[in-house]
């Protein structure tokens, strides 16, 4: 939801850096525009203003996709990590236990015996 209203949003401007950036209409006989608010103005006055939100349906389709799909990968991405830090900490456990029992097995056949 979020998604889509940024790019209800946003799309005029989305617009206007098209028209800055493709060639100039014919009406304005091959003279660039300069900034955002006079490609805007120029759509607006000969095309409406409708016309600031082209292409709107293809980019909120896109959106949705988009953020569909990340929201399911991510989710099995934390459900992947969380088991591989369970496993490792499983495999740390495991290793420090037998390191233990190992020093405590050495220390128990080198320990000196001390009599009264």
């Amino acid at each position: 939801m979020s998604k889509a209203l940024a790019t209800i949003l946003t799309q005029p401007l989305i617009v206007a850096k098209v028209g800055l950036q493709s060639r100039p209409p014919p009406a304005r006989q091959g003279k660039p525009f300069k900034s955002f608010i006079e490609v805007m103005s120029y759509i607006v006055e000969h095309e409406g203003p409708l016309s600031l939100f082209k292409g709107i349906g293809p980019q909120i389709t896109k959106g949705l996709l988009v953020q569909g799909l990340l929201m399911m990968t991510k989710e099995r991405m934390e459900i992947l990590f969380v088991l591989l830090f369970a496993y490792l900490r499983r495999l740390r456990s495991e290793k420090l236990q037998k390191v233990a029992e190992a020093l405590a097995a050495k220390a128990k056949h080198t320990m000196p015996i001390t009599t009264k």
